[in-house]
């Protein structure tokens, strides 16, 4: 964000926007972004990506721990007549 405040010279509010925004992955803009330069740009879009495969990734990452069971299922020959 503070790299965008300093190539622009746009108040602080609407960039914050276009980060939270680019970050959310929402859709909606102030209308600066066509105003920054190329590497303004390029940020937006890679956090863009951070925010679209950040989250995702955490959750795999939590989600495919394993833990060590405190427990033993019982298990027993099957019979079928």
């Amino acid at each position: 964000m503070y790299a965008l405040l300093l190539w622009s010279a746009h108040s602080l509010d609407r960039v914050m926007f276009e980060v939270v925004s680019a970050f959310g992955t929402v859709g909606l803009s102030t209308g600066i972004t066509a105003g920054f330069p190329t590497a303004g740009k390029l940020l937006l879009v890679a956090l863009m990506f951070v925010g679209r495969v950040g989250p995702l990734t955490l959750g795999a990452a939590l989600a495919l721990t394993s833990r060590p069971r405190r427990y033993q299922l019982p298990e027993e020959p099957l019979f079928i007549a």
